[in-house]
Order: structure tokens, then sequence, then C-alpha cells
């Protein structure tokens, strides 16, 4: 008989998919500067937002610029600057032509956790695609937006819309002559966790870890692991969710992944819980409230404090009672 964690599962696997990039890539803002110059760029864009000039416009430039333009966004959010890495992915979004600035930047703001700009941000993409020219591509990039959007969905608890928008992605996925991803098989576990239909959910996982580990995808080995644990909690094996939780925590914590390590760690957290190491419990909770505070995620820094607030009385208790201790 299946035992029920007593909350709904945090899913680190629900991750946001990013298309590869195949064709150049037009787009980019209207000054002529070099590559190198991007960051200077991004810092005049983030002070013209503060200033309410007017947005800047939009014209075509070499594929390097707007690619260094991302990458250093991206070294932006890693080194913790992520006002300006805000503005950068921002202004990646505008350039015209470069669905992938779009995509980008609605990713980072799926990462510190901003979802309803970050829905907004993929039904504005999906919009774009529907009405502008047709691309070669432009049904890939539709499996990716809803898959995106139903992973936000699972975030904000709306399960049955989470499960119809990964079917869309799922078949537009097909429809593009593609194979089901990896983040696919993902997504439609965890609306299989949902349904309670666990062996469909560990085997699609089981899947998913295969083809990342062929693939030597360490971020998605990590992802799957840490579904994979929630599958055997919810099946009441608590000994085989801290194993799977205790190598995907090792391998986000490797990838400075604070998000997904924290995330982990609030699993984890739960599985003590309801095996009553009440004083494991706590740990990892506060571990998990320092990993949420380095990422940036005030919502699940949230969750976190909340369920310590939960359990402090029941810690309280076995303190004064030297017989459950």
């Amino acid at each position: 008989m299946a035992v029920s964690l007593g909350r709904q599962p945090c899913f680190p696997g629900t991750r946001v998919r990013m298309p590869h990039v195949t064709c150049p890539l037009p787009g980019f803002l209207t000054r002529n500067v070099a590559p190198q110059h991007s960051l200077k760029l991004v810092i005049s864009f983030s002070l013209s937002q503060e200033r309410n000039v007017p947005p800047i416009q939009v014209t075509s430039a070499s594929p390097s610029a707007t690619t260094s333009l991302l990458q250093c966004a991206r070294e932006l959010e890693t080194t913790g600057q992520l006002p300006a890495a805000m503005s950068a992915f921002r202004a990646a979004a505008l350039c015209s032509g470069f669905p992938e600035g779009r995509l980008a930047f609605a990713g980072f703001l799926v990462r510190h956790e901003e979802f309803s700009a970050a829905a907004a941000e993929y039904r504005q993409f999906l919009a774009e695609l529907r009405d502008g020219e047709s691309r070669a591509d432009s049904t890939r990039l539709v499996a990716v937006a809803t898959h995106n959007l139903a992973a936000i969905c699972r975030q904000t608890g709306e399960s049955e819309l989470a499960a119809t928008l990964q079917q869309h992605s799922l078949k537009n996925q097909l429809e593009s002559g593609d194979a089901a991803t990896p983040e696919d098989l993902a997504g439609c576990a965890a609306d299989a966790i949902h349904r309670g239909d666990y062996s469909l959910a560990e085997n699609l996982l089981l899947r998913s870890l295969h083809e990342e580990t062929a693939a030597g995808n360490r971020a998605g080995i990590a992802a799957d692991c840490g579904n994979l644990a929630i599958v055997a909690g919810l099946r009441g094996d608590q000994a085989v969710g801290v194993r799977f939780l205790g190598r995907a925590f090792q391998i986000h914590r490797e990838l400075a992944d604070d998000l997904a390590a924290g995330t982990d760690l609030v699993n984890l957290a739960e599985l003590f819980r309801t095996a009553g190491r009440l004083t494991l419990a706590e740990r990892c909770l506060n571990r998990a409230r320092q990993s949420f505070e380095k990422a940036g995620a005030p919502k699940s820094l949230r969750k976190a404090q909340s369920r310590l607030n939960e359990l402090k009385p029941f810690l309280e208790v076995r303190k004064r009672d030297p017989l459950l201790n």
C-alpha cells in the first residue's frame, strides 16, 4: 500500500526546455556595438528602464552579437548580479527574429519563481509565432513553449491544465519529426504522479534517466533521480527515496544549482519527517533555506520556513520528554 508524503511534493524534474540554436540569429539592439561591448549596452538598457525611457528599437545585427548578449546574461546570473542579468535577458527577448531570446528570458523568470511573468512571456511567444512569418521550426518551438507552460502550471498547482499542455507539447514535438525528449518523459511522469499512477511515472522516469545518462546530461540525471525519489516516497519506500535524493542533491550541488539542491533538501526533509526522524528533517530544512536564499527563490524559501515552523512544536515536545529521544 502506498504511503503518502502528506504534502504535495516539489518536482525538481519539471524542468524548462530550451531549443537548440540551429540557424543564424538576426536581431539585436539598434546600437551597432561589437559583441565584447554587450555588458556596457546591457547597463545602458537597465538605466533606460529605470528612467522610463521609451523602449530601445530592434534591428538586425550579427548572430555573434545576439549570442554574446545571452552569454553575458547567463554569466551575470551565475555571479549573482540578478538585476543586471534580468536586464540582459530582457534585452535578448526584444531581439527580432530571435525566439531563443524570449525563451531564455522566460526561463530566467522561472528559475527565480516569477511564474506569472514567465507564463506571460511564453504566451506572448506563442502569439508571435502564430501571427508572425512561418518558420521551419515553428512546431518544435511551440512544443518547447507549451512544455514550459506545463512546468509552470505544476508549480502553481494547476495540475489538470499542466497535463493538457504537456500532451499538446508532446503532440507538437512528434509532429515536428522529433522523438519525445527526456524532458517530455519527466513532464508526463509528473502528471502521472498527480493521478496516482506511480508505476507509469516510474517507467517514464527510468526511460528519461537512461537517455540522460547516455547523453551525459548531469542536470537531467539529477532531476530524474529527484523525481524517482518522490515516487519511492509516495509508495512508502523511504530508504530508496533517500538514496535517490542523495544522488540528486550531490549532483545539483556540484552544478551549483542552489534552487534544485534546496528542493532536494525539502523533499528529503519530508521523507525524514514521515519516518519520524525529526531532527534530520529540521537540518534539511535549515540547509534548504540557505540554498533558496542563495538562489534568490523567495517562494521556495517561504515554503521551507513554513515547514520548519510546523516541525518546531514536535521537536520541542521531544526535547522535554526523554522517552521520545
